[in-house]
């Protein structure tokens, strides 16, 4: 079984979610019945720079995995993450504690990586965002649960993902990241203060692309071919 976790509806012609690797999975061997795709939030991109790793969003999210454990009796499941998906996915497998500066605490249960295969991480932002780093003014920026990256490399980072990135360990059997030199949302290089903020702690491989074709959706819609051979 294989679950999707970030865009999947929206309000514009572009914003299409997992749609185009659903339907390169299903022409590739697997059936509807063994995808399940959710989306974090509302895919309003004009409210873009309120989201940021929310307790509603966590909590939604890991009923969303459990449901999907559940439903389908699989002794593990494939995770497939894209952008803010990507850091909120690995919070929900590694699960625990945190803590939203609106909502407060709470408590997502016990660590899941011995029900995950495969977790995929499309064009995430595991070491914030450079656009970030003038301040966490947005929420989306924000230096308890936003992309804060620090103001230099080693410093800063917000609290949850300093927490994201130091401990629970890996995300499943086998973990893989696919990014791009030409991500307009990870931004030039997708670099961090000269780390690749798109690389998981720990991850296994991963896919990099460098010409322009490969922007932020485009790596998401187009990476089927990249994506196949690390679940079969």
């Amino acid at each position: 079984m294989t679950v999707r976790i970030g865009l999947l509806l929206g309000f514009k012609n572009w914003q299409t979610g997992f749609r185009q690797l659903s339907q390169y999975l299903t022409l590739n061997g697997y059936t509807s019945a063994e995808l399940y795709t959710t989306t974090y939030g509302n895919a309003d991109d004009t409210n873009a720079n309120n989201n940021y790793h929310t307790k509603e969003f966590l909590v939604r999210l890991r009923k969303f995995v459990e449901a999907v454990l559940s439903y389908t009796g699989s002794k593990q499941i494939n995770i497939i993450s894209h952008g803010l998906g990507v850091t909120l996915a690995r919070k929900v497998v590694k699960a625990g504690t945190g803590y939203d500066h609106n909502a407060g605490y709470y408590d997502l249960g016990a660590n899941i990586k011995q029900y995950v295969n495969v977790f995929i991480g499309i064009a995430g932002y595991n070491q914030g965002l450079i656009s970030c780093s003038p301040g966490p003014i947005l929420p989306f920026c924000s230096n308890k649960d936003g992309f804060f990256p620090g103001t230099v490399l080693g410093t800063g980072l917000s609290e949850y993902l300093n927490d994201l990135n130091l401990h629970g360990g890996t995300e499943a059997t086998s973990v893989w990241t696919i990014w791009s030199t030409n991500d307009e949302k990870a931004g030039p290089g997708s670099l961090v203060f000269n780390k690749i903020t798109c690389r998981i702690p720990g991850q296994n491989g991963e896919t990099k692309k460098s010409t322009s074709e490969w922007t932020h959706y485009y790596l998401r819609d187009r990476s089927g071919p990249d994506i196949l051979p690390l679940l079969n």
